[in-house]
């Protein structure tokens, strides 16, 4: 039987230990303790997302196969679902459930918030420092406001 090659584990979910996790009971191990919540904070396995999304697990992992999302993964393959992907599959629903879009409108719904997020990112970035950044800010969220599109949670 051929072997096959261990999954490719994405560049954002990183596995190292932390100074944290390897010390306990030493001075200053609260302090360490709390660095390593920061750095975990926002990261569920896929039981906890779907608690928290109330939805079904199988959900998930159906617009994980749709190319809907993408979560990170372990050394051991578990779903890592971060802050993003969370507000990411509430976007979805928004969609899907106020709007009533089918999974290919979903899609394409997505692929064109992208797309402004980054537009809004370049703008921004180009009149970093005057006057027109805040201009811009505002105008491109009455944007997403007149297209029905919460962004923050």
């Amino acid at each position: 039987m051929p072997a096959h090659p261990p999954p490719v584990r994405p560049d954002h979910v990183s596995l190292a230990r932390t100074k944290a996790a390897e010390t306990t009971g030493s001075p200053g191990t609260t302090e360490r303790m709390e660095d390593q919540v920061t750095q975990m904070e926002g990261v569920y396995i896929i039981s906890v997302a779907a608690r928290i999304l109330d939805i079904h697990p199988q959900t998930l992992r159906k617009y994980e196969k749709l190319g809907l999302i993408n979560p990170g993964r372990t050394l051991g393959m578990l779903r890592l679902y971060s802050r993003e992907d969370i507000r990411k599959v509430r976007l979805i629903r928004h969609l899907a459930g106020n709007l009533g879009l089918n999974l290919a409108g979903v899609e394409f719904a997505l692929g064109m918030v992208d797309n402004l997020l980054r537009l809004t990112q370049r703008m921004e970035a180009a009149a970093e420092g005057s006057h027109l950044e805040h201009v811009i800010e505002q105008e491109m969220a009455a944007l997403f406001r007149a297209m029905h599109l919460p962004l923050e949670d």
